[in-house]
């Protein structure tokens, strides 16, 4: 398998394992960006409205202090950024640790005795926006659904509090932030849950983009690129839990003399029938795809060497008459260090089985 090192001006063509960590990494790296920048606005804002007005408020200094902290925050997320792995988990933690840091200043103006400022602040309620379109840039179909519950029950908590426990509808207005209105509240919680189901609906479109792009456009199983990256995860897997794993790389015997005689439409529709012979075989677990012209792989995860030379062999007879397959099998072992072992080894097999005269298996 042609995995080469590339310089970073070309990401596409770097190993795997460096593609993949650097595709999460680049974008929390460009997502906390936008965020030290807004944080750093909003800081900039406040301190001049400080200084020209010279009368500080206790909500002001709260909200700088809560500020410099996430600010702080921000900043050493950035070198954890540069100096760490990135494991593609800790998104949905950075989304939690932002929206959690929103509703902790909400409610901490309700401690204080400020609920208006929580209720009725324009700047705090942005914040809730900001936190969606973060999470909705990475196009996360979890964070997404989860944000959709999250946050309207957060403002709705703030809202809760800030009328039962502070009677904040019974208080006089507020100066600067008005008098509480019981349907600005109901139309801001509906405004949230608009929003943030608007934020799920596209990443469900994003996550279907992403899907039809690792598929094979002729075939409809995957492509070599999800191959690549299925690999990369699954080895390391199978030997944390200690189970085995195999692969099958499966060739069509005489392939280029059926295309001679019977044309390449006729070709293409044979890939077609043996893509959908294969996927039709295996487990729902397994993964079928096409490695290149008339090769596919499957990849039979939690299976030893035997059972997967006994599904090679159940392979070889479902496929259409008007072709023969032959495969072959590697397995992991303690001389499979990783993707490329596991399928020069079945590559190895193939090579022999088409020695025999095709139509056989070897592992």
């Amino acid at each position: 398998m042609a995995w080469q090192n590339s310089s970073d001006s070309l990401p596409r063509l770097l190993p795997v394992p460096q593609r993949v960590q650097r595709r999460g990494k680049d974008l929390e790296r460009f997502l906390n960006l936008w965020r030290l920048g807004m944080l750093a606005s909003l800081t900039v804002t406040l301190l001049t409205n400080q200084l020209l007005r010279g009368n500080n408020t206790t909500e002001q200094d709260t909200s700088l202090l809560a500020l410099g902290a996430i600010l702080l925050g921000a900043l050493l997320f950035q070198f954890y950024l540069a100096w760490f792995p990135w494991d593609d988990r800790l998104g949905v933690w950075v989304v939690g640790v932002d929206l959690a840091g929103v509703t902790s200043l909400l409610l901490l103006y309700v401690l204080m005795g400020r609920s208006i400022v929580a209720t009725n602040s324009q700047t705090t309620f942005l914040a809730y926006f900001i936190v969606i379109a973060l999470a909705g840039l990475r196009s996360d179909a979890r964070v997404a659904r989860g944000l959709s519950v999250a946050v309207p029950l957060s403002y709705a908590l703030v809202v809760f509090l800030a009328v039962a426990w502070r009677q904040v509808n019974l208080n006089p207005a507020d100066p600067i932030y008005g008098s509480f209105r019981w349907e600005v509240q109901v139309m801001r919680l509906l405004f949230l849950t608009l929003v943030t189901w608007i934020t799920q609906f596209d990443a469900a479109l994003g996550a279907t983009d992403r899907a039809e792009a690792l598929r094979d456009p002729l075939t409809g199983v995957y492509n070599r690129r999800f191959l690549e990256e299925f690999l990369y995860r699954e080895l390391p897997r199978a030997r944390r839990r200690q189970q085995p794993l195999s692969v099958l790389l499966v060739d069509l015997d005489g392939f280029k003399q059926y295309n001679d005689t019977h044309g390449h439409l006729a070709g293409d529709r044979i890939l077609v029938a043996v893509a959908s012979s294969l996927a039709a075989a295996v487990r729902a677990g397994d993964i079928v795809a096409r490695y290149g012209g008339d090769e596919f792989v499957v990849v039979l995860p939690n299976t030893p060497g035997e059972a997967a030379r006994r599904v090679a062999r159940e392979l070889v007879r479902v496929v259409p008459p008007q072709v023969s397959l032959s495969a072959g099998v590697g397995c992991l072992g303690a001389d499979v260090e990783g993707a490329e072992d596991l399928l020069a080894a079945a590559d190895a097999a193939l090579f022999r089985a088409k020695q025999s005269g095709g139509g056989v298996v070897v592992a």
